[in-house]
């Protein structure tokens, strides 16, 4: 049996930002996985695979909108819906509206009204985006300093994250949203400048980049730098 309130006990303090100089997510997440059951531990392992991004096609977000767990079936769905944005808001910057609903159509990941089928909590409705929601990423898409452009979604993700986990003390479901919190704090705690020149350069495919089918995402020409 799990021990919910041992586990949360240890478990520190995260903020926005590059505050946390002495946090590692990997030794955080292998002390969580060591005392939670294998049941949990699978629900731990499919959350990290969205923020590794490996494998995230239409099963892989079906299978996570029928989780047992309900900040999953959340978190899931708020990524399927941002990584369908990206590619609305990159083609339709950079194409004539018929060729970018064309690949629009072609490269987002699943339509999202096709994503639940017959299926869907009475809880997971809070899903959905908002009108503010709808505006506040078509102006985080439209920020054209990459950077900050990636800092402003990261924010806009941690919020959801609060969001999603309001209601959750001592289970997995809260455990599972200090994960993904972690995964934010660690994505910029590693961008020292070096790294911080090489997320410039993947992210300014964004303008000049070809669509990657497997990622859906745009990747980078290294011939042109």
């Amino acid at each position: 049996m799990n021990n919910y309130h041992y586990i949360v006990a240890f478990l520190p303090v995260l903020v926005k930002g590059t505050e946390n100089k002495s946090f590692s997510l990997a030794n955080t997440k292998a002390q969580i996985k060591a005392q939670c059951s294998d049941k949990d531990n699978r629900l731990i392992d499919l959350l990290c695979r969205i923020f590794d991004g490996s494998k995230l096609d239409i099963n892989f977000y079906k299978d996570a909108s029928k989780s047992a767990s309900r900040f999953i079936r959340l978190y899931s769905k708020l990524d399927l819906q941002i990584r369908n944005f990206n590619v609305a808001s990159a083609a339709n910057r950079i194409y004539s509206q018929d060729k970018a609903n064309e690949l629009i159509s072609k490269y987002q990941v699943i339509a999202e009204d096709n994503l639940y089928g017959d299926y869907i909590e009475p809880t997971d409705w809070e899903t959905e985006l908002q009108s503010a929601d709808i505006q506040l990423l078509h102006s985080i898409f439209a920020e054209e300093d990459i950077v900050a452009k990636e800092k402003k979604l990261d924010e806009f993700k941690w919020n959801k994250i609060t969001d999603f986990s309001v209601s959750d003390f001592f289970n997995i479901d809260e455990i599972l949203a200090f994960l993904a919190k972690g995964y934010i704090v660690d994505r910029w705690l590693k961008l020292d400048a070096e790294k911080g020149k090489h997320l410039f350069r993947k992210l300014v495919n964004e303008i000049r980049g070809t669509f990657d089918k497997n990622k859906l995402i745009y990747t980078i020409d290294e011939n042109n730098g």
